[in-house]
């Protein structure tokens, strides 16, 4: 099994709406996706592979999610902030 999406746990993010009222709407993170950037417009950034890890990261805590993307960066994301969808 792979790991398809992350979702933020919580409030998420906030995105201006067309009135310029903050719209609180969870983080989400799809492989196959662009990224989104603070003010919900989509970056020149896809997520190519998402990953779970479990162990001792001294900078990190036990459990991670690495987010892999098509600009060659890996984001480190906190497991108990994110909730993984899973798929064959």
């Amino acid at each position: 099994m792979k790991i398809v999406s992350l979702q933020s746990v919580g409030l998420g993010a906030v995105f201006p709406s067309v009135n310029y009222d903050g719209i609180n709407e969870p983080y989400v993170l799809e492989v196959g996706k662009k990224l989104k950037d603070g003010r919900g417009e989509e970056l020149d950034v896809t997520v190519t592979e998402i990953n779970y890890q479990h162990g001792d990261f001294d900078a990190y805590g036990f459990e991670i999610y690495t987010v892999h993307t098509s600009d060659g960066h890996i984001r480190v994301l906190p497991a108990d902030k994110y909730i993984a969808e899973w798929s064959e």
